[in-house]
């Protein structure tokens, strides 16, 4: 026999499975899980820190507001640079830096007294530490899970709200008996959780014992994302949803104050609003799983419940209605913060998901650390907050009925201008032979022989009249032709 006839064809090679979706990725997902339980429960009860800054330090109302919006915008803002350098370094590394360095400022807050020097340590240390921690943390669930992204996301995200909920009263308790060094001391010591966490993280291994291709090295340009018309409109509208969805966590405190109620429920709030939103991230995150279930369209209704809520929060005059408003908006608030990567991830595919997520986190983290400031001086100038949650549910209730305009957007993007470059971006050094297929002219398809393994697969098609976007399809190694075996309609 001949060694023409014994060779294997590339065709009827097994095809590599970028997409382990389950096994150590679950073990993966609970790193990520107590990663934002530490980093957003720390976030989410600055109101707490708010409210001792301004009681017991006297420092002002907007000065304090703007400590926990550089730190939290830092948190995003980082984003763009933490996707690269996951692309390049990988998740573990990256996180790893970012759990030193959210240790290091929690620790050097202690020691500090005065607004200047606390942007400085909580501020930039802080922030720019976790948001190190963070982004890593979405990043490594897209290279884990495709089909079960929406759940995964959805449990490792319900850390935030757990954190929340332990987290506010905690640091009320530790501020009422311990001080403020010891406060910090002990939250840094906590902190220690991101970097322990990291190590747990990896890249992860297909059938042939060689890690996935699910990102391209950090070799695709850092910003080619942004030629999607219907990303671009996806993150203004999130973007300017960030002016008021950190209202109600760095102000709901001080409101009930306001209004008679002792801050000790005040507190408590917050963690109302913390485990509501655990419970509605699970939930809404296997909801989202359906195909009978738009997921922009969910997204949406979270966006509009929260800014009615907001707008009609003022009219509350007891501790009853406060509560009432802290539910509703943490069951949405799970939904809106569970289902923006998975639209994301929809709008632009599963190929891009690290750079879309990055620059999508950079480009929001301005106008949320804006927010609460303007919220602040709105109270400061009319003596109560009415005008600022007013102000906040407004902006909120618009941005929802901006995603209405994203099926236009694909529509005229005429298949999503796929050139050259996008091929490039989509398959990064996958690509070997390179070629592009069309089908009457509705489909545009990337096809590339794997550098690994010789298998074909065409990793990216997207179908302009019926709007949908094709991931993983395939050439069939039997009848050795197109075979789409993953298909999801997401506008």
């Amino acid at each position: 026999m001949s060694d023409e006839g014994s060779s294997t064809s590339p065709l009827q090679q097994p095809i590599e499975e970028p997409y382990p979706e389950g096994g150590r990725g679950w073990v993966v997902c609970a790193a990520a899980f107590f990663a934002m339980f530490t980093v957003f429960g720390i976030h989410i009860s600055y109101g707490v820190i708010y409210a001792n800054l301004v009681d017991e330090h006297g420092f002002g109302e907007a000065e304090s507001a703007w400590i926990g919006s550089v730190a939290g915008s830092l948190n995003f803002l980082c984003g763009p640079v933490a996707s690269f350098l996951c692309d390049r370094y990988g998740c573990r590394s990256v996180a790893f830096i970012g759990g030193i360095l959210s240790v290091l400022g929690l620790f050097l807050t202690s020691f500090v007294q005065n607004p200047g020097k606390m942007y400085v340590t909580y501020g930039l240390l802080w922030g720019v530490g976790s948001g190190l921690s963070f982004t890593p943390s979405i990043i490594v669930l897209g290279q884990y899970f495709r089909k079960r992204f929406p759940l995964a996301n959805g449990i490792a995200s319900s850390g935030s709200g757990i954190g929340g909920l332990l987290a506010a009263p905690f640091i009320q308790f530790l501020l009422s008996n311990f001080g403020w060094q010891n406060s910090m001391r002990i939250l840094a010591c906590i902190a220690n959780i991101l970097w322990i966490g990291a190590l747990l993280y990896g890249q992860p291994k297909t059938s042939h014992g060689g890690p996935t291709n699910t990102t391209d090295g950090g070799q695709r340009p850092l910003f080619t994302i942004w030629r999607s018309k219907p990303f671009v409109l996806l993150v203004v509208a999130v973007g300017m949803f960030q002016l008021c969805y950190p209202v109600p966590y760095m102000h709901l405190v001080k409101f009930t104050e306001d209004i008679g109620i002792p801050s000790s429920k005040g507190a408590w709030l917050l963690g109302i609003l913390s485990i509501t939103t655990t419970v509605s991230k699970i939930l809404f995150g296997k909801i989202s799983e359906c195909a009978c279930v738009n997921r922009r369209l969910l997204l949406q209704t979270a966006m509009f419940a929260m800014g009615l809520g907001t707008s009609l929060c003022p009219l509350a005059t007891g501790y009853a209605g406060v509560l009432s408003y802290a539910i509703v908006y943490g069951m949405f608030d799970g939904c809106f913060v569970g289902q923006v990567p998975v639209v994301t991830a929809d709008v632009v595919g599963h190929a891009r998901l690290s750079q879309a997520v990055g620059n999508m986190f950079g480009a929001i983290a301005l106008p949320m650390s804006f927010g609460p400031p303007i919220a602040g001086w709105l109270y400061h100038g009319f003596g109560s907050y009415n005008g600022a949650f007013h102000m906040a549910g407004g902006i909120a209730i618009f941005t929802s009925l901006l995603l209405f305009l994203i099926p236009y957007m694909a529509a005229k993007q005429k298949a999503f201008d796929v050139t050259d470059d996008v091929m490039h971006d989509i398959m990064g050094p996958l690509s070997h032979d390179a070629e592009r297929y069309g089908t009457d002219g509705l489909i545009a398809m990337s096809c590339a022989r794997s550098s690994k393994s010789g298998s074909y697969a065409v990793w990216y098609a997207m179908s302009v009249r019926r709007q949908s976007y094709t991931e993983a399809v395939r050439l069939s190694s039997d009848e050795e032709r197109l075979t789409v075996v993953q298909t999801e309609t997401v506008l």
